[in-house]
């Protein structure tokens, strides 16, 4: 439980605020150059890595969310290198919400690191 509550209390934060910060700041991505974008894929790659590989729980709880964002990390990243050039996502309203989602699951692992005793 605790390797639980250490990943999510770094890794909850920093989904939220990036998904944030990406909803104000939205208008970045259009015509990224594709080293941006492959050097980003770097990124998410390596950080799912480390989630996936010290925190492979399949559990039907909180837990579950963090090991789906270190393999949704791990694939996101691996898209990334491999399409650079790829069109990035548009803003809409199926973007929005899939951005709304991540924030929303980042904000429950947080929850589950920062404010809840040693419960599951």
């Amino acid at each position: 439980m605790d390797v639980s509550r250490n990943i999510s209390a770094v890794l909850g934060p920093t989904v939220m605020a990036a998904t944030g910060l990406e909803t104000l700041n939205f208008h970045i991505w259009e015509g990224i150059h594709p080293t941006t974008v492959f050097l980003n894929g770097m990124i998410l790659f390596i950080v799912g890595l480390v989630v996936a590989r010290f925190h492979n729980i399949w559990t039907r709880d909180w837990r579950l969310i963090v090991t789906l964002f270190g393999w949704l990390l791990v694939i996101a990243g691996f898209l990334r290198m491999t399409f650079p050039d790829a069109p990035q996502a548009t803003a809409g309203t199926g973007t929005f919400v899939m951005i709304g989602l991540l924030f929303l699951a980042g904000a429950v692992i947080s929850w589950k690191a920062y404010l809840t005793k040693a419960m599951p």
